[in-house]
């Protein structure tokens, strides 16, 4: 594909007309779906009604497939904001691929020894509707052959391996008090009785910290999250669902791991773990100044210098004006708009950071963060231009146009692609 398609349609159709999968009739799914409900329950909508791009892509699986134990599910998700029907009107659409492996029949009898296994992956597109989360806009199913179920690879680990996986992907951490309080499913039980695979991961997702949002570090409708659910691979009636959430638009972090496990006594354990990047050159050790620059101390550019000369900016270069730690606030009212961390090298016109927005545009951004596009800084360094997006709108760009009153503070205006209003916005240096 040359480029990203350029409708909701376009888009779901490239991704389930993948080479090898036969497109499934949409009107078939709501039953599929309900197959997998206690017989109580399904004639009702409601248990549905909160089902989510994690939840039903399980649901459809087992609905067409049927319940397998022992078995080992991998589920891969991408996320993208796109223009929708009426125009103009954007949609999020997650891409989602799952597949399972299960021993063949043949391997049954032989208490899973590692031989033989049997595969299917199903592929679909998922955007809300009515307030239903996990609407299925396209879908395809493909039966795997001997070579690609040999190939998979499960959190970088054989698909195949009889063996449970947990303890290998990762270094899990327990669970600490009030990090991660992980509220069991309403839906406790499959229809045999057993935890529900699907449930279970919905109320994972639906309780994690963070949302699994776009990111700009990946292709369009790549994968940049994986969840991994074995069922009755370490004892019979046992789940054990791991979750990579991967991509980070972080400069610390690469991803973020979680884990449920419930065991046939339905006790419940959690667990989790972070990949972190390298650290920059410029904060390696060895990196460090063996003494500040030296400067006139009666230059009056120089207030809170002692302390910034102390931080090196880009590759081992003395730190620049705006290194370091910086709050943006509405002048009116004095609200964080965004917290800024910006690496700058003493000389240059343009610097790196990342970005944390405050409430000033309301609770939808509060908390959302990643990394500035771009950080000009004029020749004679009175004045600085920060653009970044903290929205899932690829077209939307934040600005801010500021002039320096001191070494610590900058003035100026904000102002955004769609966004029809602009603020008076003032720029201060964090102090820890």
């Amino acid at each position: 594909m040359a480029g990203p398609p350029q409708d909701m349609s376009e888009a779901a159709d490239d991704f389930v007309e993948t080479e090898g999968y036969q497109r499934f009739a949409s009107e078939e799914v709501p039953e599929l779906l309900r197959e997998r409900l206690p017989p109580e329950q399904r004639e009702s909508v409601r248990p549905l009604e909160r089902a989510g791009p994690w939840t039903v892509p399980v649901l459809l699986l087992e609905g067409h497939e049927g319940p397998a134990e022992p078995a080992r599910y991998r589920m891969q998700a991408g996320f993208e904001w796109m223009e929708g029907s009426p125009p103009g009107r954007m949609r999020d659409l997650h891409f989602v691929q799952i597949d399972r492996f299960e021993p063949s029949d043949e391997d049954a009898g032989d208490g899973n020894d590692g031989g033989a296994w049997d595969g299917v992956s199903w592929r679909m597109v998922m955007s809300p509707i009515q307030g239903f989360p996990g609407h299925v806009v396209a879908a395809s199913r493909r039966s795997l052959d001997a070579s690609a179920i040999e190939q998979a690879r499960c959190l970088e680990q054989a698909c195949t391996d009889p063996e449970p996986l947990g303890d290998r992907v990762t270094q899990w951490r327990d669970n600490g008090e009030g990090l991660w309080d992980f509220v069991p499913p309403s839906l406790s039980s499959s229809p045999e009785g057993a935890p529900a695979p699907a449930f279970l991961l919905g109320s994972l997702l639906d309780t994690r910290p963070g949302q699994l949002e776009a990111r700009e570090s990946v292709g369009f409708a790549e994968p940049f999250a994986e969840a991994v659910v074995e069922v009755g691979l370490e004892e019979p009636g046992s789940v054990d669902i791991l979750l990579r959430d991967g991509d980070l638009m972080d400069h610390e972090l690469e991803a973020i791991w979680q884990r449920l496990s419930v065991g046939p006594d339905a006790q419940i354990r959690t667990a989790w773990a972070v990949d972190r990047r390298p650290p920059p050159p410029w904060l390696e050790e060895g990196d460090a100044p063996d003494a500040a620059p030296d400067a006139a101390p009666d230059d009056p550019d120089d207030a809170g210098k002692d302390a910034r000369d102390a931080e090196y900016g880009k590759g081992g270069q003395p730190a620049g004006a705006l290194q370091g730690s910086w709050r943006a606030a509405l002048v009116e009212g004095d609200v964080p708009l965004a917290y800024f961390s910006l690496f700058h090298g003493r000389g240059e016109t343009r610097a790196q950071g990342d970005f944390l927005m405050g409430n000033a545009r309301g609770p939808g951004l509060d908390g959302a963060s990643g990394d500035l596009d771009s950080v000009e800084l004029a020749a004679d360094g009175e004045r600085v231009e920060l653009a970044w997006n903290p929205t899932p709108d690829q077209q939307e760009s934040y600005h801010l146009e500021l002039e320096r009153l001191n070494a610590d503070t900058w003035e100026g205006r904000f102002h955004a692609a769609r966004y029809p209003h602009e603020h008076a916005v003032r720029m201060t240096r964090r102090v820890d």
